[in-house]
């Protein structure tokens, strides 16, 4: 007796499990449907500035049924959701930045989240190389919206709206030693700015609200001598600027070195994108300095695809 009670309530389980499906089935056929008729029957606009509101319009779906959210989130699809959209967006920021990767995402259905919609993403991720010249420790990432779309079943993944962030990065003095010695494009921009001279590899010694970078000039006729410039760092006008500086050396060579390097974008230089494809802008807010450590936060945007 006990036992068919059991098979009974277990297929009462099941057959409700599939109708909340099926309705979730019927919601995307039915907004389909509408987007179809209504795109049929739309008259073309008479003037350039509506067609041009209307192709600015982000793409919005809606969201499943208050039924099938708590329907399916019952029985566990929520959770299986979670799991396959944070393994495949692991995945895509692998391919763009090697690195340890933990994504935890809080979304409004495992409907929902099977179409690429949720609530909020936070990205934790450490040990992190981008394309073996830019090297970070740690990076935290939180979305900012509470609403965001994305198809990550799609390689690569496919932003449907704007995901604006907020952001925390952790460089260790190593790191910073070692993007210099690999990033090598950064030293030659620096170089060429300085007619006849070259500069080697600087190294970067990270103390308490400064920094310090000693490297060494080679002048014309073989001639080089040593020098080392210590500086504080701040944020002017979206770009990070030396502040408060000062050479062993004070001669034309290392005033005119101390100009290249705050008229350089360093943010443009290093290129930062996250996921593959996409267009991020990048706004620093604070940058701090403490020994062998260079913390930086802001916030980002990640476009949305074209």
């Amino acid at each position: 007796m006990k036992a068919k009670r059991f098979n009974i309530i277990f297929f009462l389980c099941l057959a409700v499990f599939g109708l909340s499906l099926n309705i979730a089935t019927a919601e995307d056929t039915t907004t389909d449907t509408t987007t179809e008729t209504s795109v049929e029957s739309a008259q073309p606009d008479t003037t350039a500035e509506t067609a041009e509101e209307e192709t600015t319009q982000p793409v919005v779906q809606e969201k499943a049924s208050p039924f099938v959210r708590i329907t399916t989130n019952l029985f566990g699809y929520n959770f299986i959701a979670k799991k396959i959209a944070s393994s495949a967006i692991e995945k895509a920021l692998n391919k763009s930045a090697k690195g340890d990767y933990k994504v935890s995402i809080d979304s409004f259905s495992g409907v929902d989240l099977k179409k690429g919609i949720f609530k909020g993403m936070t990205i934790d991720g450490s040990n992190i190389s981008v394309d073996d010249e830019l090297y970070v420790s740690r990076l935290y990432m939180k979305t900012t919206s509470d609403y965001n779309y994305i198809d990550y079943k799609q390689r690569p993944i496919v932003f449907k709206t704007e995901v604006p962030m907020d952001y925390k990065i952790l460089i260790t003095e190593d790191d910073l030693n070692k993007s210099l010695l690999t990033h090598t494009s950064i030293v030659k921009d620096i170089s060429s700015l300085l007619p006849l001279v070259s500069l080697t590899t600087p190294k970067v010694t990270l103390l308490d609200n400064q920094m310090k970078i000693s490297s060494a000039l080679k002048l014309p006729f073989g001639k080089s001598f040593k020098f080392s410039i210590s500086t504080g760092v701040a944020v002017k006008d979206g770009k990070i600027v030396f502040t408060d500086t000062k050479a062993n050396n004070n001669n034309d060579f290392t005033q005119k070195l101390i100009d290249v390097m705050n008229n350089q974008n360093w943010l443009e230089k290093l290129n930062i994108s996250l996921f593959e494809g996409t267009e991020t802008n990048i706004k620093i807010k604070n940058i701090t300095i403490s020994p062998k450590r260079l913390c930086i936060d802001g916030n980002l945007v990640i476009k949305e695809a074209e």
